[in-house]
């Protein structure tokens, strides 16, 4: 399996604190997640007949998965990476383990939490930033992937959707590495969550929030600029910088961040 490019070779756009973010488009993230998926099913194989607890990759039953990971973020000496996607079950025994974690051992750790949209949990996310501890959050539109990397040298793979997916514990150095690699690159390019996104005064995080509604309602540019008594021109430079500020990279996109940020009230209030 090829290596990820190097940043310098992909083009950079401005994250939604500041930064520069080496985009990666989502069919090389499905590419990457396939080949990752075929490496660990053909080193399955290579260590199926190493049952022991000490095999460096076992295959784990439906029922097993939260239990691994509970485990595993037990043992963590000093990081833990994970990934969430839209596995409702997963999500919730490893936020559960998280907690724990954070209430007790939280200064001690280094934690970062990728999630899909639908994976959020901002009451979460707000216990990490109140911590103030070395966690942080981050939000991106996610393939089909769970996963807890811990310390490095263990880690716990989901891929698949929920009730097709197969998961498994691996050790093997080089799944170990792919599985850091696909992680890395998707969290570079991600939504910081657990730091405020500042749009300006009070008058201008209104305007904000009326147009942020306008973008999750599907109005068009003319009915909104109009709705708002702008220009569409003013309208649409709005729009545009929201998008750079929420790290988004469609309207939808903007407005689907918006809600999992808590920018926007449930469709419909």
């Amino acid at each position: 399996m090829q290596g990820p490019k190097s940043s310098g070779q992909e083009t950079g756009r401005p994250s939604a604190t500041g930064g520069i973010h080496h985009g990666r488009t989502h069919d090389e993230v499905e590419q990457e997640l396939l080949e990752l998926r075929a490496l660990i099913e053909s080193t399955v194989v290579k260590h199926r007949r190493r049952l022991s607890r000490d095999a460096l990759v076992r295959e784990l039953g439906r029922e097993e998965v939260v239990p691994a990971i509970e485990s595993l973020v037990e043992s963590a000496a000093c990081a833990l990476d994970v990934a969430l996607s839209t596995d409702a079950e997963v999500s919730r025994g490893t936020y559960a383990a998280l907690r724990t974690t954070l209430e007790t051992r939280g200064g001690s750790l280094r934690a970062r939490l990728l999630c899909d949209p639908a994976a959020v949990d901002r009451k979460f996310a707000r216990q990490v930033t109140l911590a103030g501890h070395h966690w942080e959050v981050r939000m991106t539109p996610m393939p089909p992937l769970c996963a807890l990397i811990v310390d490095g040298s263990a880690t716990v793979v989901s891929v698949g959707p929920p009730g097709a997916s197969r998961a498994s514990l691996i050790r093997a150095a080089t799944v170990l590495q792919a599985v850091r690699n696909l992680y890395s690159n998707v969290w570079s390019n991600a939504t910081v969550l657990t730091e405020r996104i500042h749009f300006g005064d009070r008058d201008r995080t209104d305007t904000v929030r009326l147009v942020l509604q306008r973008l999750r309602d599907g109005v068009t540019d003319e009915v909104a600029a109009r709705e708002l008594g702008f220009s569409v021109r003013t309208y649409r430079r709005y729009v545009a910088e929201i998008m750079t500020l929420l790290g988004a990279e469609s309207r939808f996109q903007a407005g689907v961040y918006a809600a999992a940020l808590g920018l926007l009230p449930p469709s419909g209030d």
